[in-house]
């Protein structure tokens, strides 16, 4: 009724309200088809109304028939001739803390929208795609609004304005965010986030393949992501996808990959990510299996469980750098004296109580290509005939040889020196290869 009422005194004759608009029965074909245009209902909405005070559907909308908490009356204080103004608590961080910021599926609500009206419980505040506007705050449209132009980056009079960031254009970004928010159904995985999917395939030729985007065979992010902290798995998609798990997931490198990616179909056998656009086409499109083809340099590593609390002192550290980190490392001879030991981002925590143990590994990145040098490591188990993905290591400028400098950003490697122990860098002799890249052999595995 709250909503009503606000469309009302707005002038609006029509409001979409997703759970009432949308059929919720699974089986209904209708509301597939209302799901893969979510994109379309947002952005061409007048506005969205959000209540960023509420914890369900039933709470109302502060302010409108609900008392809010606080008035937004601004309150002023003179210190040393100055004029202070107190503005609540700041919107950025109203909207972080509300259970709205917190649910998958209305972040795309957020991001797609053209205009947003969060409801909180000391005011109301809007923002469109150029300014936003306090109900406690009286400051000039013209200051506000921003104007975008070509190479011009603007920046909002003060950051904690802004509910939401707008800017970012990176898919990978959004796909970070979004592994953060909670879902209800673990099948909503990839529903949730249709909308943006669909905004990148118009805007920037993106496709997407379960969830992992694309624009062509140089540029692919499936696989390139890992979990800051072990995840959950979700039965109802591929280990390889991260819409297979739950759990907040950084992404990596993805622009110098040194392996091969391929599809499976059920009728032709594996297709090229180009040949899958074709495919996408189609009326109708091929039958495409949840699994990808991985042609690459494969061989197996072992792997140790390090508590460094029990381990003697590392050498050569900066007291700023932080605590390294306790888990699984992997271990990584790069000469008979010197080996480099990785941490090893694990997707769930079945393997975190082994002391030692081997698995396979293909390589994804080899790092020497990208400024960075980032070397990117798939960890695999193998189930039958195929392998589902066990975790990631990533690492930049492993195996930079001659002096190690520090980065300007720490990284999950260190080192064992058979004369000196451990070392946060250490002097590498340039061999003709690392001693594990001498057992890297070329294979082609299915990954499911």
């Amino acid at each position: 009724m709250d909503s009503i009422k606000v469309v009302q005194e707005l002038d609006c004759d029509y409001l979409w309200v997703d759970r009432h608009c949308i059929n919720q029965d699974p089986k209904d074909p209708d509301k597939g088809e209302q799901v893969q245009r979510m994109d379309e209902i947002y952005s061409q909405a007048c506005f969205t109304i959000i209540d960023a005070a509420g914890v369900d559907c039933t709470s109302g909308l502060a302010g409108v028939n609900l008392p809010r908490q606080s008035d937004p009356v601004q309150r002023y204080a003179q210190v040393n001739g100055v004029n202070l103004t107190y503005l609540g608590t700041p919107p950025a961080e109203q909207i972080r803390s509300s259970r709205w910021a917190s649910r998958g599926w209305t972040y795309q609500e957020g991001i797609l929208s053209h205009r947003r009206i969060f409801f909180t419980n000391e005011q109301v505040i809007f923002q469109c795609n150029n300014m936003t506007c306090l109900e406690s705050f009286d400051i000039p449209m013209s200051i506000l609004h921003q104007i975008k132009a070509p190479n011009l980056k603007m920046k909002p009079i003060l950051r904690d304005f802004e509910p939401l960031v707008l800017a970012d254009n990176n898919l990978g970004s959004h796909l970070m965010e979004f592994s953060k928010r909670d879902l209800t159904y673990d099948k909503d995985s990839l529903n949730a986030f249709l909308g943006i999917l669909n905004v990148y395939r118009r805007e920037k030729d993106y496709f997407h393949f379960h969830g992992n985007p694309f624009q062509g065979e140089k540029r692919c992010m499936i696989n390139a992501w890992y979990h800051i902290e072990p995840g959950t798995r979700k039965a109802d998609f591929p280990s390889w996808s991260w819409t297979g798990w739950k759990g907040a997931i950084k992404m990596t490198s993805y622009e110098n990959p040194d392996h091969d990616v391929k599809l499976v179909t059920e009728a032709e056998g594996p297709i090229t990510l180009d040949e899958y656009k074709t495919a996408c086409k189609e009326n109708p499109p091929q039958e495409i299996k949840p699994a990808i083809e991985l042609t690459g340099k494969m061989t197996t590593l072992s792997f140790e469980l390090i508590k460094w609390g029990s381990e003697p002192i590392l050498r050569n550290r900066d007291i700023n750098e932080p605590t390294i980190q306790d888990g699984p490392w992997s271990i990584l001879p790069i000469t008979t004296d010197i080996t480099c030991y990785s941490f090893l981002y694990l997707d769930n925590e079945a393997l975190t109580g082994l002391y030692q143990f081997k698995l396979p590994i293909i390589v994804l990145e080899f790092g020497t290509i990208s400024q960075d040098h980032n070397l990117i490591i798939l960890v695999l188990r193998e189930k039958g005939d195929h392998f589902e993905r066990v975790g990631l290591i990533t690492s930049r400028d492993a195996f930079k040889y001659g002096n190690k400098e520090k980065d300007n950003q720490p990284k999950p490697t260190v080192y064992k020196d058979k004369g000196r122990g451990w070392m946060t860098r250490a002097l590498i002799p340039k061999p003709e290869d690392p001693i594990w890249e001498q057992e890297l052999k070329k294979e082609t595995i299915v990954l499911k």
